[in-house]
């Protein structure tokens, strides 16, 4: 199974593009990366059964899904272990980033952006290649 970013449509009027998922060629089937999953089903849950025409970038909602594609861009063609290589680099340089976000969200007393920071940074902060990747070829 490969990685790759994949348009989730819902509703046949929702295109939540980007979301990352498990592809097999051989067997045609699809598996959303599950860290990614709880913020999917919250996403679409957001759109209510009748929603409206729109597109939706779903790294907007998950951080791991904004890095993926973000390393996806960067080095297409990686080999597993590259793209374990850059993911592992890309969380830990994200998770420093937000850790001096959220002490100036603290500073300045604003509990909405602490309250972002700290949701974003929970995305990150139980991923573990391996865990999720032992099966990927």
């Amino acid at each position: 199974m490969e990685l790759e970013l994949r348009t989730v449509v819902y509703a046949k009027k929702v295109e939540i593009r980007n979301v990352p998922v498990f592809a097999c060629t051989d067997c045609i089937s699809y598996e959303v990366l599950q860290p990614v999953k709880p913020d999917l089903k919250e996403c679409i849950s957001k759109l209510g059964e009748e929603p409206n025409k729109q597109d939706v970038l779903f790294g907007e909602q998950n951080e791991l899904a904004d890095l993926f594609h973000e390393q996806l861009l960067a080095r297409p063609n990686a080999t597993n272990q590259e793209m374990q290589d850059q993911m592992q680099q890309a969380v830990k340089e994200r998770i420093n980033l937000l850790l001096d976000i959220l002490g100036y969200a603290q500073k300045s007393g604003d509990a909405e952006w602490i309250e972002t920071t700290q949701r974003r940074l929970g995305q990150l902060s139980g991923f573990v290649w391996q865990a999720h990747f032992s099966n990927a070829v």
